[in-house]
């Protein structure tokens, strides 16, 4: 057995690749079963029919649960004992990260919010060409969808939902997408050019979403928890990160019922003038995690 996983370790990026798309197609097809599983089982113990189970918003949560966990984490742990031989070392698990770092990320996230409304309020408002105008139609309509279905998820007044929430939209999506974009996916692609690999990476992370009006501002979030992995070689800093993002947006639901939106009377000037503030303080946090990390790793 040992042998076995020692050959797996000189499989080439290609061939690293194609195994965990397998591996992500087969997950994919346990979390179908999970979830018919679940729609029996939620029926027969809430009471709703069971054609009415989905539109029941603690079977979401619960399908949410249980779709990450099958669909992220168990590709991410299987391909690290394949091709590392050991899941700690393999996504990057092997070290604490010290609490300044965490300090500088979570403090990176915060002072990204602004950059990143602005960049969704101008993603939400382009268009496609006019050949392309039933993609587009298809396009918002799925955009809304999740709207409703975000709404329905966070907008409450009980505390008790408010924590679930958390558990289900901040920790487990954290957890989850991190080690399967983060330490599985950015890991393979990693060569001579990390940056270019975080990229990608958060390009593709962004992509499954499958919500293109959110878009911009979700590549934005998957590049700076790409990038702050290549600065620290810590899964738990971009998992932190990526949690206090999530954290933010509930908490906001929960205290105002929407997210952090940009007034539609703001003048251009002060448009810009919050991004670029916001970019600039952003790009000085990571740079200074970079320089703090490759100093540290070059001595």
């Amino acid at each position: 057995m040992f042998k076995q996983f020692q050959s797996f370790k000189q499989v080439g990026t290609c061939g690293k690749l194609v195994s965990l798309l397998i591996i992500t197609l087969v997950c994919l097809l346990l979390a179908f079963l999970a979830g018919g599983i679940e729609v029996v089982l939620f029926s027969i113990f809430s009471g709703i029919d069971y054609t009415q189970v989905s539109a029941d918003t603690n079977f979401i949560r619960i399908y949410q649960i249980l779709t990450t966990l099958i669909i992220f984490v168990i590709p991410a742990i299987v391909c690290a004992q394949l091709f590392d031989g050991s899941i700690k070392q393999g996504l990057y698990l092997n070290q604490k990260p010290d609490s300044k770092t965490l300090i500088i990320s979570l403090s990176a996230m915060l002072a990204a919010i602004p950059l990143s409304s602005c960049l969704a309020d101008w993603n939400s408002h382009l268009s496609l060409p006019s050949f392309m105008s039933d993609i587009e139609e298809w396009m918002r309509a799925k955009e809304e969808h999740a709207k409703v279905l975000t709404d329905k998820m966070l907008i409450t007044d009980n505390f008790g939902i408010y924590l679930f929430n958390i558990i289900v939209l901040a920790v487990i999506p954290a957890v989850g997408e991190e080690l399967y974009f983060r330490a599985t996916l950015q890991k393979m692609l990693t060569g001579k050019r990390p940056i270019l690999a975080a990229f990608v990476a958060a390009v593709l992370f962004s992509a499954i979403h499958m919500q293109f009006y959110g878009f911009v501002p979700r590549l934005l979030l998957g590049f700076m928890l790409g990038f702050m992995l290549v600065c620290t070689k810590n899964i738990l800093v971009p998992i932190a990160a990526h949690f206090f993002n999530n954290f933010c947006v509930v908490t906001m639901y929960y205290a105002t019922g929407s997210d952090v939106q940009l007034s539609d009377n703001m003048s251009i000037m002060w448009y810009l003038a919050i991004g670029v503030s916001s970019a600039a303080v952003t790009a000085m946090l990571l740079r200074y995690m970079y320089k703090k990390h490759v100093k540290k790793l070059t001595q």
